[in-house]
């Protein structure tokens, strides 16, 4: 089972919540608003994003942003999130990263390991088209 977790000694949210909070707010979007036979109603959200400071090679301390983490529990910058309203499938967008990225940051995630982390239907590419 996969959890947001902020660190070993700390409390573990288990990812079916997020998984309940968009089926929540598709829902209520449903209910709230009459779709024509023919719309496709997407909610996109745009996740946090890492902020240099001073251009230099040191971050300010990350932050996702607020209501993408309530619909995802994401915890990477630089990530977009769609559910479809008529639906409530879910797709998660990463960026891609250099090969070369795994030497500071350890192994990185591919999309399958995305996708059973945070317990979405699909995983994409920010820069596929």
């Amino acid at each position: 089972m996969a959890v947001f977790q902020m660190g070993s000694h700390t409390h573990a949210i288990p990812m079916s919540l997020y998984r309940d909070n968009r089926a929540k707010v598709v829902n209520e979007l449903q209910h709230a608003h009459t779709f024509g036979a023919d719309a496709k109603p997407v909610i996109l959200l745009q996740g946090g994003d890492n902020i240099s400071h001073y251009d230099t090679d040191v971050d300010y301390v990350f932050r996702q942003e607020s209501y993408f983490t309530y619909l995802f529990g994401v915890t990477e910058p630089g990530c977009y999130g769609t559910v479809e309203i008529k639906t409530g499938r879910s797709a998660l967008y990463v960026p891609r990263l250099p090969e070369e990225y795994a030497v500071w940051m350890g192994p990185l995630l591919g999309l399958e390991d995305f996708k059973q982390k945070y317990e979405v239907d699909e995983v994409h590419y920010v820069d596929e088209p």
